[in-house]
């Protein structure tokens, strides 16, 4: 079976680390693997590691003043999956979807949506206004999906897979305080956030429940483990060292900015949070429970449907600073506790949350639009 991926960047943070995991857990030999990106980057590298075939492809933003070169690129894409027999097109971000759905349309290719976000009140919702166009949208949490309502024709094409940890790669830690104090932490308990740091993940969020901390607690340190990609990341972090003098925390929280190893910082940490409202599936939250640590987090988006109440971790409001506090502070007063639910959080990601389950709920999904392999053209 030939498959391309469409997707809009190349640089690697949690959405393409399941992209990785997908075709890392892929039966390789069953298929031909294609990425179309617009660009060279990490993922780029990675693909070729892996031995999928690159094309560069930039698809532009749809609106009527492109329609010169949104033709164009519709052109160059037929031609590319005309060539290489592709027979599935599995496409991320709306504008790849809205064009490759087009170009499946007329070549009798199916096309699959992987939709991954939750929409911010200042977006449109261009998936949902086009669905009709999509073969099969995957989504990565039910929060996702009920963002497309209830209409008759989803029952069929909406399915829900949530994201996959690797086992393998994210375990916990044989000795805690040797690792601590290799990344220069000595025997300081460690509260981390791993994070994007655009403005929507809140990072400010978690500063300000560092500060309250605090105040009363000597031996605990903070750690921000991630970057931002915008043109303005180096900025931001600026910004949050700046945040972080105002508050009187400076010498007590590190920014590692963006790393591509983070396992071994998860590792160190005691205690993960997560702050952001809007998540659809989050990798940080599965990430820090396949290494075995308490998770506590908002209690929006698709979190309530990876962190189980007061058995792997808590859920708060997302406007709740003094309950956030608490519940780290339980958990910074409760070795036992924090160990346990750490223990449950391992076993829950390996009941649940396996990347080798979720590349084999997508490759039924495959199976179903390509039976046997066949040519979709053909049938």
């Amino acid at each position: 079976m030939n498959i391309l991926y469409l997707h809009n960047k190349s640089q690697i943070s949690g959405g393409e680390r399941s992209l990785l995991n997908l075709w890392e857990n892929l039966e390789h030999p069953a298929h031909n693997l294609f990425l179309a990106v617009p660009y060279e980057g990490d993922l780029t590298v990675e693909a070729h590691k892996l031995d999928l075939q690159v094309f560069y492809l930039d698809v532009p933003a749809l609106k009527f003043s492109n329609i010169a070169i949104i033709l164009k690129t519709m052109v160059r894409l037929v031609r590319y999956i005309l060539k290489n027999k592709i027979q599935i097109i599995h496409s991320y971000t709306p504008r790849n979807n809205i064009l490759s759905s087009c170009v499946g349309k007329i070549l009798r290719v199916p096309v699959i949506w992987h939709e991954r976000n939750l929409i911010f009140e200042d977006e449109k919702d261009l998936s949902k206004k086009f669905f009709f166009l999509a073969d099969k949208i995957i989504c990565n949490s039910v929060a996702v999906a009920e963002r497309f309502g209830i209409q008759k024709e989803l029952d069929v094409k909406l399915k829900v897979i949530l994201n996959g940890v690797n086992l393998t790669k994210f375990h916990a830690p044989e000795n805690i305080l040797l690792l601590k104090r290799k990344l220069g932490f000595g025997n300081k308990k460690i509260i981390g956030l791993l994070s994007n740091l655009n403005k929507r993940k809140r990072v400010e969020y978690f500063l300000d429940i560092a500060s309250v901390l605090a105040k009363n607690r000597e031996d605990v340190c903070f750690v921000v483990v991630g970057g931002d990609f915008s043109d303005d990341g180096m900025r931001e972090i600026e910004n949050l060292k700046i945040k972080a003098k105002e508050l009187g925390i400076e010498e007590r929280i590190t920014f590692t900015g963006f790393i591509n190893n983070v396992t071994e910082y998860l590792m160190a940490f005691d205690i993960c949070a997560h702050v952001t409202l809007k998540e659809a599936c989050s990798r940080a939250i599965l990430e820090s429970m396949a290494v075995g640590k308490p998770v506590v987090a908002i209690n929006e988006g698709g979190n309530p449907e990876l962190v189980k109440e007061d058995v792997t971790g808590f859920l708060l409001a997302g406007d709740d600073v003094q309950g956030f506090v608490a519940k780290l502070q339980l958990l910074l007063d409760d070795d036992e506790k924090c160990l346990n639910m750490g223990k449950k959080g391992r076993e829950y990601c390996e009941k649940f949350f396996d990347v080798k389950h979720n590349a084999l709920q997508i490759q039924k999904v495959y199976n179903e639009l390509v039976p046997c392999g066949n040519s979709w053209r053909m049938r």
